[in-house]
């Protein structure tokens, strides 16, 4: 049997390329409603992707990546008072409690 990881293990890490570059930072495990786990990367420029847990090549003391993967973009909205940036779906701030407009709700005020 393998070893097993827990979550705490996971996140922090940095997320390494197959160039030896690195990509980003893991920010926490995710799960699709089909059962697919993948982990929350936050990359260099501070944009955060999903990346199946089919494509990473190796877990050590960063994660490795295999070679031409796909980062999946997580469609997020930005707090206006704390900048953090939400589940698009969100409609407080997880971060202030502050309201989060949505774009249909902001046009039907006009």
């Amino acid at each position: 049997m393998g070893k097993w990881r827990r979550r705490e293990e996971m996140i922090g890490k940095d997320v390494i390329d197959g160039e030896a570059k690195k990509i980003g930072v893991t920010k926490d495990i995710a799960w699709s409603e089909e059962g697919t786990l993948a982990l929350l990367i936050e990359t260099i420029d501070e944009q955060d992707f999903f990346l199946e847990f089919d494509d990473v090549e190796r877990i050590g003391d960063v994660i490795f990546i295999k070679p031409k993967t796909s980062l999946q973009p997580i469609p997020t909205k930005t707090c206006p008072m704390c900048k953090y940036k939400n589940p698009i779906e969100a409609v407080y701030c997880a971060k202030c409690g502050h309201t989060l407009e949505n774009k249909d709700t902001k046009n039907e005020k006009k």
